[in-house]
């Protein structure tokens, strides 16, 4: 099974992964973020790590990265705290660290797809560059919708706990 990718061809090597991943690891994965992908190949590519030969889930990462990093500046500017919290608030939140430990949480990982020639413990740089990547795929999954983010955000436990920020 093939899925058509936006914007680069599918490789075989991704073909082979889905069908590894499992018909029913897929509904399991978009229910624990909050999410159903209409374009399951976003979906492969999120969760696919770079490799020698792979950009992996880069792309989606890069998005998400700044898709994290908008949708968190967004709430602090509606609850009008200031410039000095906004910083604060982006350098404990959309940092590696807290991403990474959020995946674990969820326990992410093993929805990875690892390169095949490392078995091992997953990074917690793959972690976090692997939930910056779910997050540029529902981002683009969903045509830019930023209420479908924000749900997913929600869901995984990427805003501060408290109803406003006080960091």
């Amino acid at each position: 099974m093939t899925f058509k990718n936006r914007f680069a061809p599918f490789t075989v090597q991704t073909t082979i992964r889905l069908k590894t991943m499992g018909q029913e690891s897929s509904p399991e994965f978009e229910k624990v973020i909050g999410h159903h992908f209409h374009d399951q190949g976003l979906l492969e590519e999120a969760l696919e790590e770079s490799g020698l030969s792979s950009a992996g889930n880069e792309r989606l990462a890069l998005v998400g990265d700044k898709i994290l990093a908008l949708m968190l500046l967004r709430r602090w500017y509606r609850e009008g705290n200031t410039t000095e919290q906004g910083t604060s608030l982006l350098q404990t939140y959309a940092c590696n660290k807290q991403l990474a430990s959020m995946a674990r949480v969820l326990d992410l990982q093993r929805f990875i797809h690892q390169r095949p020639d490392l078995e091992r413990h997953v990074p917690d740089s793959t972690l976090a560059t692997t939930m910056e990547a779910i997050l540029g795929a529902v981002w683009v999954d969903s045509n830019e919708d930023v209420q479908q983010v924000n749900e997913v955000m929600e869901k995984i436990g990427l805003y501060p706990s408290s109803g406003r920020i006080s960091t």
